[in-house]
């Protein structure tokens, strides 16, 4: 597999206050109380780092595997943009009759929040090449953290700049997304990942502040896990900008068999009306320096195909429980 050099930090990837729990209190739209609920009717996807850290054309193979397990759609990574093959998965992705999204993250020189115009500038050029690389793949959204490259850290809370040059970038992106008809979502990450945006409700008012409808939330739960104090009551209020999920458990392990509170947080999906994307997210246990980056140091499932299965089936009887 071509560059497998790759970090945690390289894929996943100040002020304004963190919002917290007060944040959260009017930060959406709720879903008017005593209202029946629909039932939750969503897309199942599969992110294929589970399996690889490069999506090049050798992985394309992953695509009807992922079809024949019963999922609706693919997640390819996007870290080294020039080893994508755009033309080859789209064909690849049709023939499966897969749907298709992507995990975007920004590289070190390419923070929408730096201090250095050029650097912001290339951040926002990063962000427009994800989008157009996923339209022509044939997706329909650019999720995670597209605001700084992930543990990149100042040492201090994020500032009045940072914030306005976060929205600025993101507006611009905002912008061409509608061009090619693709919804943006900005990831929440730890503490520990990122100091820019912590929380839903973070999330939620950047993507007020930029105030464009394009502009989405990412929910995934192993960050929620940490850092929220309900990541159910974080997804109501939320509401409406809740526009991609990623299913990952505590420990990054398979769905079902760690701490999250699954149940609850998929009641909310239900109750907000969430009718997108439920994608499993995890990382390829063989790939020593992305497992080291990302702090596994143990088996944390027993094999990426059971990871797979077993999470999907998890996650539609949860679904249908909720």
């Amino acid at each position: 597999m071509a560059n497998l050099e790759v970090s945690r930090r390289g894929f996943l990837g100040a002020g304004a206050a963190t919002l917290g729990t007060v944040g959260l209190m009017g930060c959406g739209d709720q879903a008017p109380k005593g209202t029946p609920s629909k039932p939750l009717r969503v897309k199942y996807g599969l992110n294929a780092l589970v399996y690889t850290a490069t999506f090049d054309k050798s992985q394309l193979d992953l695509i009807p595997k992922v079809a024949d397990m019963g999922y609706d759609g693919i997640e390819i990574p996007f870290n080294d943009l020039g080893v994508l093959d755009p033309q080859a998965t789209r064909a690849a992705r049709e023939k499966a009759g897969l749907g298709l999204t992507s995990c975007c993250i920004l590289m070190p020189g390419t923070s929408l929040c730096s201090t250095k115009p050029e650097e912001r500038k290339a951040g926002v050029a990063r962000i427009k090449r994800m989008i157009d690389i996923t339209a022509e793949m044939g997706g329909d959204a650019v999720a995670g953290p597209i605001y700084s490259p992930v543990g990149q850290m100042s040492g201090l809370a994020r500032t009045d700049d940072e914030w306005k040059w976060c929205v600025d970038g993101l507006r611009a992106g905002a912008e061409h997304a509608e061009t090619a008809k693709i919804d943006l979502a900005i990831e929440p990450l730890n503490r520990f990942e990122t100091y820019v945006v912590n929380t839903v409700a973070d999330a939620s008012a950047m993507c007020k502040a930029v105030g464009h409808p394009r502009l989405k939330v990412q929910v995934d739960t192993f960050h929620g896990n940490i850092e929220e104090k309900d990541t159910s009551a974080a997804i109501r209020a939320c509401g409406s900008l809740v526009g991609h999920f990623h299913a990952s458990e505590s420990d990054r392990g398979i769905p079902g068999t760690g701490q999250v509170r699954w149940r609850e947080c998929f009641r909310a999906l239900k109750d907000i009306g969430y009718d997108r994307w439920i994608t499993i997210e995890s990382f390829a246990t063989g790939i020593v320096d992305l497992c080291a980056a990302a702090c596994i140091w143990r088996p944390i499932y027993p094999s990426a195909d059971q990871l797979a299965r077993d999470g999907l089936a998890f996650l539609k009887r949860t679904a249908a429980e909720a």
